[in-house]
């Protein structure tokens, strides 16, 4: 089934462009080039231009056939039910009310009036100027309907018009230059045979015209093929590790050859067209050499399309998880928390060595620039320089890119499958104290009691090394191992979901020990807040994402009855936060214990406390009470009765409260004030997304 919708797809696809290249190649090349000819070539074009007509016809009816057998493969797949059991007017009634059976239906009356001009073409009308326009612009939108139907109708507003825009215009270009190529090649071939005069100005002509065209529609495909590939694939993990991604990297790799080969004709061949004087100057075998090149790419161009059909089956590179298929990556990050050297040539500086490495390599590169410029100015000594620009090259490559080597996994670049919120960070503690405490320590210093004697030494997961390693790293070595340390893997302990859950716990573990320094003064957006659902006492139910964009948060952690002053005090702040449009969560440590008088007593204080999702909330925010206190420098310090985190509106923790502090929100007038600040801000970042990387 497969194989048989990826043929009936080429062979649409295909006969759907090429009557966009007949009328192009007609309209915009054939003719003016018939005008440079004179009288003399009217009756052999017309002739030629009969045969394109009927390749025309042969064109529509391939398109209507395969599209009449790609409309009972959509429905077969639509139901789930063999193609032949798909034929029932009920079933195909419900596809043609589909996105795709709409798109379907215009194209096939698009169709119905291409063949109603090629039947008009054929017999020769007197106004067949008019009538060869008309049917361009109905072969052109035939094949920009087509992106009405793929990818890129998946997105939705401003996005949508974009990738609408951009895959129809790529059509668009891919139907001119390819469709085109067959009637140049027949041009050419009638031009070889007939060796006249007027042979060679329309072979000229036509060659001059089309190297245009081709530009044009060259730049138009690389530009929106480019976009395209930004919508769909997005970076080079999933271009390496999906099979979308893989067969885009054929597309390209055909495409190279068919660009050489485009070039080739441009700059070589028909640059010395003009200069031959006559038929016999050797332009029978300039035009032999043309028209082999322009089939040799048709073929090309079939193969991309036969590439393009394969594409349309497979799921785009976004939307699946790519698989790396290196033992290796290249990072930054990894390589700027290395120990650092002091380097007395640069003025007695410390850097990490391996930094060094990558600026002489980038240097060395950079410089090898120089004799590539010199080989294309000057033909002296050329190879010469040719060869110290390889050497320099490949002596900086050398140099730069083992610093930049990092060990990798087929799972480096998996996409985390569990969001990042609070029941989820929670499930992963649980499993964390009973898997990881034993060495890596309650509080993720590595100085667990089983560690101690390990060589090398259990890591630090609070480190901000952790926090470098994607996501997939830590999955491979939660579900694996990792090589060269006695860390276990714990795939068979632990479900896939689980091991995710405790990732985004080891995230919210290394966050809490870099915001130590966190105070109630506003500091850069970094700190991501865990997502939570939640459903107050007064029965509201909504989640932290849905705030995003619309109010900042207050954050209150609190315990009764020790927090009593302070909500009240806040209690009293409330009609100030709405004017600064500040939500207030209060969320309680126990929500079992707050019985029907504390109930009442909060119901005066007008707060609405949330009880549903209030433990799981609660112990994933405690996480974040490390501060330079010396109660803070615990490796599991007690938890606080009261805590307050003020949360932007895209998302980020912004500034922390611990109650008992010298110096903090309990003066009313310094959390109104960074309220304020919060609000004078222009956004400097964008959102979080819902999963950790």
């Amino acid at each position: 089934m497969p194989d048989v919708s990826i043929a009936v797809r080429f062979l649409h696809l295909a006969a759907s462009l090429l009557p966009l290249g007949i009328f192009a190649f007609v309209c915009l090349i054939g003719r003016p080039a018939l005008e440079k000819a004179g009288e003399a070539a009217r009756a052999p074009f017309a002739a030629f231009e009969h045969r394109l007509w009927r390749m025309l016809t042969g064109s529509l009816v391939v398109v209507f056939v395969t599209g009449l057998a790609g409309f009972v493969l959509q429905a077969a797949v639509m139901t789930g039910l063999p193609p032949v059991q798909s034929l029932e007017p009920e079933i195909l009634g419900a596809v043609l009310a589909t996105q795709y059976g709409k798109v379907w239906l215009a194209r096939q009356i698009l169709l119905a009036g291409i063949a109603g001009v090629a039947a008009i073409l054929l017999r020769g009308h007197r106004h067949s100027v008019l009538w060869r326009y008309a049917g361009f612009l109905l072969a052109a939108g035939l094949a920009a309907c087509m992106a009405l139907a793929g990818h890129a109708a998946a997105g939705e507003g401003m996005t949508l018009v974009l990738q609408l825009g951009s895959d129809a215009l790529h059509l668009l270009a891919a139907g001119i230059w390819l469709g085109a190529l067959l009637p140049l090649a027949l041009l050419l071939e009638q031009s070889h045979d007939a060796n006249a005069a007027w042979a060679a100005a329309v072979a000229k002509e036509a060659a001059r015209r089309f190297s245009w065209l081709g530009l044009a529609t060259v730049g138009t495909l690389l530009i929106t093929g480019s976009l395209n590939a930004w919508q769909l694939v997005g970076d080079v993990p999933p271009l390496v590790g999906t099979p979308y991604g893989r067969l885009l990297l054929v597309k390209l790799a055909l495409l190279v050859p068919l660009l050489a080969l485009a070039a080739v004709n441009l700059l070589v061949i028909r640059p010395r067209m003009p200069e031959t004087a006559s038929f016999g100057d050797g332009f029978p075998g300039l035009v032999g050499r043309l028209r082999r090149n322009t089939l040799l790419e048709a073929g090309l161009g079939a193969g991309v399309l036969l590439i393009v059909a394969m594409l349309g089956v497979t799921a785009p590179a976004r939307h699946v998880q790519p698989e790396w298929p290196f033992n290796f990556r290249y990072s930054w990050e990894i390589n700027k928390n290395l120990p650092e050297k002091r380097f007395p040539i640069f003025y007695g500086k410390t850097f990490p060595e391996q930094r060094v490495s990558i600026l002489v390599g980038a240097g060395l590169a950079a410089l090898a620039l120089i004799p590539f410029g010199y080989a294309l100015l000057r033909r002296r000594y050329r190879p010469l320089a040719l060869g110290l620009g390889i050497a320099g090259l490949g002596g900086g490559a050398a140099l730069a890119l083992p610093a930049l080597w990092v060990d990798a996994y087929p799972t480096t670049y998996r996409r985390p499958a569990v969001p990042y919120q609070a029941i989820s960070v929670q499930s992963g503690l649980q499993d964390y104290l009973q898997l990881c405490v034993p060495c890596h320590g309650v509080g993720g210093f590595g100085d667990g009691p089983a560690g101690a004697g390990l060589t090398p030494r259990p890591a630090d997961l609070t480190a901000r090394h952790t926090g470098d390693h994607t996501a997939g790293d830590l999955f491979w070595w939660l579900s694996h191992g990792k090589d060269g340390t006695a860390m276990p893997g714990f795939q068979q302990q632990l479900s896939e979901e689980s091991r995710w859950d405790l990732i985004n716990f080891l995230r919210t573990l290394s966050a809490a020990e870099q915001a130590r320094a966190m105070a109630p003064l506003l500091e850069p957006p970094w700190l991501v807040a865990p997502d939570f659902v939640y459903r107050t006492l007064n029965g509201h139910n909504k989640n932290l994402k849905e705030h995003r964009g619309q109010s900042a948060v207050l954050l209150v952690l609190f315990t009764w009855p020790q927090s009593q002053t302070r909500l009240a005090q806040l209690a009293g702040l409330r009609e100030r936060f709405a004017e600064a449009g500040v939500a207030l969560l209060a969320i309680p440590s126990d929500a079992g214990a707050l019985d029907a008088e504390t109930q009442s007593a909060l119901t005066a204080l007008k707060l609405d406390p949330v009880m549903d999702g209030s433990q799981e909330i609660f112990a994933t925010y405690a996480l974040f009470r490390r501060s330079l206190s010396e109660a803070g420098t615990q490796p599991d310090p007690p938890i606080p009765s009261h805590m307050e985190f003020l949360i932007d509106r895209q998302g980020y923790v912004r500034a922390r409260w611990i109650a008992g502090e010298s110096r903090g929100w309990s003066n009313a007038d310094l959390l109104l004030r960074e309220i304020a600040r919060l609000n004078q801000e222009k956004p400097s970042v964008q959102a979080p997304d819902d999963h950790v990387h």
